[in-house]
């Protein structure tokens, strides 16, 4: 399971052509906690937060985000990509009171697996 998900992690980071841009990649997989529709007002919640962070702070280069449309038991519920220039970006990205917030309401609906990775276009890294 841990590698399939790595997979589609890396899949995911990929298939966005602005991604192609040499950076670092927070990559989020989220996984709806049981109960939790995405008609849930927190989960909407979450999504207006998401939506909130590249107004906020100011190191997102790129964020993009989505519901997954796929039916495939391994698949995430939610996913979100955010490009950062480096790492000492990506750490003032996650310290960031809006991020923090976000993170906030995404514990209490979500269960997620996070990749953070440099990556540069054409090349894949170890």
């Amino acid at each position: 399971m841990k590698k399939a998900t790595f997979f589609l992690l890396v899949a995911f980071a990929f298939s966005f052509s602005s991604y192609a841009q040499e950076g670092v990649h927070h990559l989020v997989l989220f996984k709806l906690k049981p109960g939790i529709e995405k008609t849930d007002e927190r989960f909407r919640a979450a999504i207006v937060l998401l939506q909130e962070l590249p107004k906020e702070i100011p190191q997102i280069i790129d964020l993009r985000a989505g519901g997954n449309f796929s039916e495939r038991p391994i698949a995430a519920d939610y996913g979100l990509m955010v490009l950062v220039a480096n790492d000492k970006a990506l750490q003032a990205y996650l310290e960031h009171p809006a991020h923090k917030a976000a993170a906030t309401a995404w514990k209490e609906i979500a269960d997620w697996m996070i990749a953070d990775f440099w990556a540069s276009a054409g090349k894949v890294q170890e």
